[in-house]
């Protein structure tokens, strides 16, 4: 059983540690915006009950001025309603004050008895502890002083502090409540993309994210799951397929050396028995030595460490080796070969080049006819060089053209691979791809087919650049 979490078994729910990191850069923000209006609304309440104060000392310093007279006979006489008067004579620091002085300096009216308050040496605004006063010049020499207490001030910026931090913790809490709310809203979603997703199994590999009851971006999110999952599901089964096909593969030559050894040894044998049994185990061992490096060379270019020594190859001498090396089987099935092309030079590695062609030459001769023919065309151009192997043999229908390069992948299932691999095809695609080539094919059933082999230039010679770990000499 694959590993991973059992079907029915209790799974963290998906959200959690999201919600709370959400709702806690969420309190940050909103304490860091509530603090700073905050402190410009008090900054501006502090300002507006000051310039308050100060208009209203200042307003009472300048009209106590402009109605004070100095009398020869009377003294000094305020023109001024006794209502309007009779708010400085009370006793309390709440209340405002007066002074009047003469043009000696000398204290000539107080508004209240023991008022201690010094002339200042120019008019104007002053502070005096916690008094704010006035100075303002009136006529005949005179000044006069009008103060109240600070204390009404700080007594409203108390208040209304009070009530900013009360409003401002309600708003805040209420705010977090929402912004609760609203993270499970958000992240309700996520927790069924998430409970889907944990529904994908290697039981269960068709199971899909619902996209349709997601919501905008995370629709766009789910629809990219699905793909990913689509693909997970046919390297899945890609994979099942290969370790079957292996499986039946090797089945064969192991169980021809099982019966020949226990052949061997079932009694005593003349010499020519053993030699011809020996000579079956080892066929069948050569077989499997060839499927085990097919496969091994396979898996190293899935997992992009397949060994390329890269440096310039003449395409014409390598292919000439590759008919050479062909040529007897070529021979056998009565399959002529001809070769044709200028002498082109690409970057590659030779060994592994030379056992792509051979692979693609072998599998052209092998579905062959009886005096058919097997045309390896080589054309040059300024990008690098394209080699066409092209057979007048019987043809591949198209419903089989998208599957050829897949690894034991049967034409005819009932057809037997006559001693090969089945990996043939896949070796020299994974090769012409580690070069940074293509590989093509075209076929008509009856009449050929034809793979087109593109390689990249020589290095200076057309540009070519190579894939991630291949060296080049």
């Amino acid at each position: 059983m694959a590993s991973g979490a059992r079907p029915g078994a209790a799974r963290p729910r998906a959200g959690g540690s999201i919600r709370a990191t959400l709702l806690l850069w969420y309190a940050l923000i909103l304490v860091a915006t509530m603090c700073a209006f905050g402190v410009v609304l008090y900054s501006s309440q502090r300002r507006a009950l000051e310039r308050e104060l100060d208009d209203r000392v200042r307003g009472h310093a300048r009209a106590l001025a402009a109605a004070a007279e100095d009398d020869a006979e009377d003294g000094i006489e305020l023109e001024l309603a006794d209502d309007y008067l009779a708010a400085f004579r009370l006793e309390g620091e709440e209340h405002p004050y007066f002074v009047i002085f003469d043009r000696e300096g000398r204290v000539a009216i107080a508004s209240r008895p023991g008022l201690d308050a010094p002339a200042a040496p120019e008019t104007g605004l002053r502070d005096r502890g916690e008094y704010r006063e006035a100075l303002a010049a009136g006529q005949d020499g005179l000044l006069v002083l009008a103060g109240e207490h600070a204390g009404g001030v700080r007594r409203a910026l108390r208040d209304f502090l009070a009530l900013l931090i009360g409003s401002g913790a309600a708003a805040l809490a209420l705010a977090l409540l929402g912004g609760f709310w609203l993270c499970g809203r958000v992240l309700a979603p996520i927790r069924r993309m998430s409970d889907a997703a944990s529904e994908v199994s290697e039981a269960n590999p068709a199971h899909r994210l619902n996209v349709g009851a997601t919501e905008s971006e995370l629709g766009r999110l789910a629809g990219t799951l699905n793909e990913a999952f689509d693909r997970l599901q046919a390297a899945l089964e890609r994979q099942q397929r290969f370790i079957a096909d292996a499986s039946h593969e090797l089945r064969t030559p192991v169980s021809v050396v099982l019966a020949g050894a226990e052949h061997a040894l079932s009694r005593e044998r003349e010499a020519a028995d053993y030699r011809e049994t020996l000579q079956s185990i080892l066929r069948a061992a050569r077989r499997m030595r060839g499927l085990i490096d097919g496969l091994l060379t396979l898996t190293q270019a899935d997992s992009a460490s397949l060994p390329l020594v890269v440096a310039p190859v003449p395409l014409a001498a390598l292919l000439r080796e590759a008919v050479a090396f062909i040529e007897p089987l070529a021979s056998a099935r009565q399959v002529a070969l001809e070769l044709h092309g200028p002498e082109a030079t690409v970057a590659g590695d030779r060994r592994r080049l030379l056992e792509a062609f051979s692979n693609l030459i072998a599998n052209a001769v092998q579905y062959n006819r009886p005096g058919g023919r097997v045309r390896i065309e080589v054309r040059q151009s300024d990008e690098g060089a394209d080699v066409a192997v092209a057979d007048t043999g019987i043809g591949i229908a198209p419903e089989h053209l998208p599957h050829l390069f897949e690894r034991f992948y049967r034409v005819d299932p009932a057809r037997g691979r006559e001693g090969g691999s089945g990996l043939g095809l896949a070796i020299a695609e994974q090769t012409v791809r580690g070069h940074g080539g293509t590989i093509s094919v075209a076929s008509r059933e009856g009449e050929g087919s034809t793979f087109t082999v593109r390689l990249p230039a020589t290095p200076g010679a057309g540009g070519a650049s190579f894939p991630p770990g291949v060296s080049a000499l």
